[in-house]
């Protein structure tokens, strides 16, 4: 007698199972008549709560609505009970549902399902379900994982990855610095509206041809990445240092707007690339323009045009010299005045 149980409450485990995975409203109705009207389901999301037919007939017809359009098929599905009591017991099992049409899908829906249900037999012989506790396992748990701890270290990893990727699209691969794109971009960020504004110095390495022809191009490498790493020091965690040319730099220094206190700053790199030239024993120098706006109040192209020209100025002044935009506009006022 306990095995006919078993047997029968198997199969209206499967017949419910392919009545809600077909979603047909015309099959999972007629299941209606096998549900208890005090039913518990659980199912998977965390929402899959219901405590009562009712419930679960309104959450079924939520269910067939996100479901319209595709249509699954059960693969791999088994089912076996075990006796709880002469007229209970309890079945449990799982089943694959799966789309049907997948031809010109990139993400398929596959859903591995395990399920267990107490089922009773009521005094008319009629089965009846009382509970019902369907799931999905979490699709990054790897088989004998009590936890998705492959897939944590495979997330980890790929981020690692892609934040090396997106730090190798920023950088100069010679000197790592920003290159000149992303030069632009972090300097545009800092002049933008609420930005701290700052000083923007162009340095330009004069002659810098005559280093390659004269002393090799590994040379000419070894002073660019030297140089680098002096306005990679003088950048902080603040400031922006990019490689913009073959030997074109710029450096930015958020929130310093006072001239005497940038004119010190393009001293300071004048000497500190000057030990690198000594170093190297090279008869070189850089030459630097300066300029600088208040947040909000220049654009990226603006702020450069106006320290290139001064860069312009400090070439035409002889080598290893430093020049402002200030400059300019200071004889423009006394002209003026004149």
């Amino acid at each position: 007698m306990q095995s006919d149980l078993c047997r029968e409450a198997c199969e209206l485990l499967q017949q419910l199972m392919e009545s809600y995975v077909s979603g047909s409203p015309g099959m999972v109705m007629g299941m209606i008549k096998h549900l208890s009207p005090d039913i518990l389901v659980i199912g998977t999301g965390k929402h899959e709560l219901y405590e009562n037919l009712a419930a679960l007939l309104q959450g079924l017809e939520k269910d067939q609505q996100e479901a319209e359009g595709i249509d699954f098929v059960i693969k791999n599905a088994w089912y076996q009970a075990k006796p709880l009591a002469e007229d209970i017991c309890v079945v449990y099992g799982e089943f694959e549902a799966c789309e049907a049409e997948t031809e010109g899908k990139q993400v398929v829906i596959n859903m591995d399902t395990r399920l267990t249900a107490t089922v009773h037999r009521d005094a008319g012989g009629q089965l009846i379900i009382d509970s019902l506790h369907h799931s999905t396992p979490y699709v990054y748990q790897q088989e004998g994982e009590y936890y998705p701890k492959t897939f944590a270290d495979q997330a980890e990893a790929a981020l690692r990855r892609s934040a090396a990727l997106e730090k190798d699209v920023q950088l100069d691969a010679l000197t790592e610095l920003y290159n000149r794109k992303y030069t632009e971009k972090h300097i545009g960020q800092l002049l933008g509206k609420g930005g701290p504004g700052g000083c923007l110095f162009l340095l330009d390495i004069d002659d810098f041809k005559m280093v390659n022809d004269t002393y090799g191009h590994q040379t000419g490498d070894t002073l660019l990445k030297q140089i680098a790493a002096v306005l990679l020091r003088c950048a902080g965690e603040s400031g922006v240092a990019g490689r913009v040319g073959g030997d074109e730099f710029m450096l930015f220094l958020p929130d310093i707007l006072d001239e005497r206190e940038r004119t010190a700053i393009a001293r300071q790199l004048i000497a500190q690339t000057g030990e690198v030239f000594v170093a190297l024993e090279l008869p070189h120098s850089c030459s630097i323009g300066g300029a600088s706006a208040v947040g909000g109040t220049s654009t990226f192209a603006e702020i450069y045009r106006r320290a290139d020209d001064a860069l312009y100025r400090a070439k035409a002044a002889g080598k290893g010299v430093y020049r402002s935009s200030e400059d300019r506009q200071i004889k423009s006022c006394i002209d003026t005045e004149i």
